[in-house]
């Protein structure tokens, strides 16, 4: 009976989630990346390989097979930053952030790396957490063409959460440094219990119900306050010296997601810094909107300066 009960809630998530994913792809325009080149990185399980979007100044080839990159560079191994895209860990948004990559590659020298990791609910955490983990160790293992001692990471809403469960699996001082924009810091509290910092306008936001669907889909009967699934429980010890953590004022992410800044911030010793950016008058999302143009302007150069800043810091 167990069995049974299990396959039918399955069943019902699987069916509400591709309902909402179908409404989402009528009502929004298709995203059209335009990578510099593709890759596939091999996954820990056997025959599986994960997509990545490269944005690279350098020369670089696609290739669609399991093995090691087609990358040539005609210059040392660059500074990466390995991106995660926003999704609610339900929808397919892979290659949202095509404009953000583009622009850290051009105005910063790193390539970029962005990830098209698993979804709930037909892969449950961990999944996309191991595919997180998965390509930071491919990386780790070619030291000729990527500059393994610049890593940074960065990531959008629920992508933002995952660039935050990132340094808790790997030793300290792997990464130089993590942005997040609007990151969900953690899945304790019902949507419906968390306040945006200004009231305005939600937008960008999902619907509670649609919030509800996608957070069950991922968890399935995992403790919420498993620090890979809520950074706000972790120990921010491990963490990079330098972080930057962009909230927005309508976003009912933002005051956790500052509360773990703060909680990051207390624990930087000697030089590093984390930086805690609030975005007027903008919501969940924002840098998506095209009503929102100049904020994103803003907030990715604040993000191109962090890294051009960290990595002459360091």
């Amino acid at each position: 009976m167990a069995s049974i009960a299990a396959a039918l809630h399955y069943f019902r998530l699987k069916v509400l989630i591709y309902s909402i994913r179908l409404i989402v792809r009528l009502l929004t325009p298709g995203v059209q990346a335009k990578p510099d080149a593709v890759l596939r990185v091999p996954s820990r399980e056997s025959g599986r390989t994960i997509r990545v979007h490269i944005y690279s100044q350098s020369p670089v080839t696609s290739t669609n097979g399991p093995n090691e990159a087609s990358q040539s560079q005609s210059r040392a191994p660059q500074p990466l930053l390995i991106n995660c895209f926003g999704s609610g860990f339900a929808l397919p948004q892979f290659g949202a952030d095509d404009l953000f990559c583009h622009e850290i590659s051009r105005r910063t020298g790193h390539v970029v790396l962005d990830i098209d990791y698993r979804l709930g609910p037909e892969n449950p955490f961990p999944a996309a957490v191991h595919d997180v983990e998965d390509i930071v160790r491919y990386v780790l293992s070619r030291p000729d063409t990527y500059d393994v001692a610049n890593i940074s990471l960065s990531g959008f809403s629920s992508g933002g959460t995952l660039a935050l469960v990132a340094p808790m699996l790997f030793p300290a001082n792997t990464f130089r440094s993590v942005i997040a924009f609007y990151p969900s810091v953690s899945m304790v509290k019902d949507p419906s219990e968390r306040k945006a910092p200004v009231e305005g306008p939600s937008s960008g936001r999902a619907p509670l119900f649609w919030t509800r669907l996608f957070r069950e889909g991922y968890l399935g009967s995992m403790d919420p306050r498993d620090p890979r699934i809520s950074p706000l429980y972790a120990d921010t010890v491990n963490y990079p010296k330098d972080m930057l953590i962009i909230t927005a004022d309508y976003d009912a992410s933002a005051l956790e997601a500052e509360e773990f800044a703060m909680k990051a911030r207390a624990n930087v010793q000697g030089s590093g810094s984390v930086t805690l950016r609030r975005m007027s008058e903008c919501g969940h999302n924002f840098d998506k909107s095209k009503q929102k143009a100049a904020a994103r302007a803003e907030a990715y150069t604040a993000a191109v300066d962090f890294l051009n800043h960290s990595l002459i810091a360091h």
